[in-house]
């Protein structure tokens, strides 16, 4: 599995001058570092994996948020099975979303099982834009986590500036 810091920095404990760079950048952080340690071990029970990307790992209080990407070659049960592996060394409920260039399909992936209603895409006069994601008042309960923490994790995947609504 590809991991956001080297195997080497990975087994040493020590980070080398370039990911120590990442690291004071805040492109990584030690969730990251740990996450990626226990992946290293996941990958010994499913060997599927490793052609993976890990990308960042978000911890919203009762969960736990990790980008990943492997290309559509992996089906969602065996996400799952690593899934339920890493919150049994995590402690907490984990999530595993995959990594594509759709802001909708991370965001159905984050919010689920409510069901997105529509993105739309505002842009402001300074030429920035900002994107609101509707779901459904209704689903707003059976939501795993509040819509702040899931602004903030679709925000910290697709490093956009996200709004959810409700309609």
């Amino acid at each position: 599995m590809k991991l956001p810091i080297c195997l080497v920095c990975m087994k040493s404990g020590i980070l080398c001058p370039s990911c120590q760079e990442k690291f004071d950048r805040g492109e990584i952080t030690p969730l990251d570092i740990e996450v990626a340690r226990h992946f290293l071990e996941i990958e010994k029970s499913y060997p599927a994996i490793r052609d993976s990307i890990f990308f960042k790992a978000v911890d919203v209080g009762k969960m736990l948020v990790v980008l990943i990407k492997s290309e559509g070659r992996l089906y969602r049960p065996l996400w799952n099975k690593v899934a339920k592996k890493l919150s049994l060394k995590m402690g907490k409920p984990v999530r595993i979303v995959e990594k594509t260039a759709s802001i909708r399909q991370i965001a159905e992936q984050v919010l689920a099982p409510a069901r997105v209603l529509g993105v739309n895409v505002v842009w402001l006069p300074d030429g920035s834009r900002e994107n609101y994601i509707r779901i459904s008042q209704a689903d707003v309960k059976r939501l795993a986590i509040s819509i702040k923490q899931a602004e903030k994790v679709i925000s910290e995947f697709t490093k956009e500036i996200i709004h959810i609504t409700t309609s």
